[in-house]
């Protein structure tokens, strides 16, 4: 896993687009106040009782943990192996990217940049379940965030997005799908990564249900919207197919109306 950015245009349609949960930035920071942050993951080998990690710590022990699933899987696939840069944006932060300025209420994957990033403001106000009357589902009394397995489902589906771009998807489906088929895949690969890391025995009681009360609450209900990204409901079906199967291929059905 690399923490610089590889310079690389991907066009979806006619323009490089970042997919976005985004909420009111104002929201972020007066949520993420006085949050420790996400402290309880156990990542390759770690275990639950070591010491809480800071946001930025344990969104690259995430990252890089979600990277090794997706590493084997591509080698066991005869694929190289994926690449990807990611960025961590302080309270404050504005990135430049090629998918446009992003600020602390971001958590996005670039594929103009071919960069996760996600804000700490906003990591931390998840773990700490204070946007959910920002959020599109949890407003709606859809699921909720909180956690760190929620801020876990955030890295993997984002890390998703990417291996989407690795597969050549948006090239080949970008202007024949609507966003919701890649969101829903990517809800679909995340769980695929939680199934692995619950079979080594690395998930705590609860996770699961933090990562499906997530998917519950940043489904939308906006169906006649380009961005629609699903609805709660489906949003925590695809997590949960991923989940069950622990099979990429099993993912593939949300792009099959290609």
């Amino acid at each position: 896993m690399r923490s610089s950015p590889r310079s690389r245009l991907l066009l979806l349609g006619a323009a490089a687009v970042a997919v976005l949960l985004v909420v009111a930035t104002q929201t972020v920071g007066a949520a993420a106040s006085g949050s420790s942050g996400p402290s309880r993951l156990t990542t390759s080998g770690g275990t639950a009782d070591a010491a809480p990690k800071g946001t930025s710590e344990f969104l690259t022990d995430v990252t890089e943990d979600v990277d090794r699933y997706w590493t084997s899987a591509f080698a066991d696939a005869g694929l190289e192996e994926p690449r990807v840069g990611y960025s961590w944006l302080p309270p404050g932060a504005v990135a430049q990217t090629a998918c446009g300025p992003l600020n602390e209420s971001t958590a996005a994957y670039c594929p103009g940049d071919d960069t996760i990033y996600i804000s700490e403001r906003f990591a931390d106000a998840i773990h700490a379940g204070a946007l959910d009357r920002a959020l599109p589902g949890s407003s709606q009394g859809y699921g909720g965030t909180l956690g760190d397995f929620s801020v876990a489902y955030i890295v993997a589906h984002e890390y998703a997005h990417q291996v989407q771009d690795e597969l050549g998807y948006y090239d080949r489906y970008g202007g024949r799908l609507p966003t919701m088929a890649f969101e829903l895949q990517a809800d679909c690969y995340a769980g695929v990564w939680a199934r692995s890391a619950d079979d080594e025995g690395r998930l705590e009681a609860g996770d699961v249900q933090e990562a499906l009360d997530a998917a519950l609450a940043v489904g939308d209900f906006d169906t006649a919207s380009p961005g629609h990204h699903g609805t709660p409901e489906q949003r925590r079906e695809a997590w949960v197919t991923g989940f069950e199967s622990g099979e990429p291929g099993a993912c593939g059905a949300y792009l099959q109306t290609a």
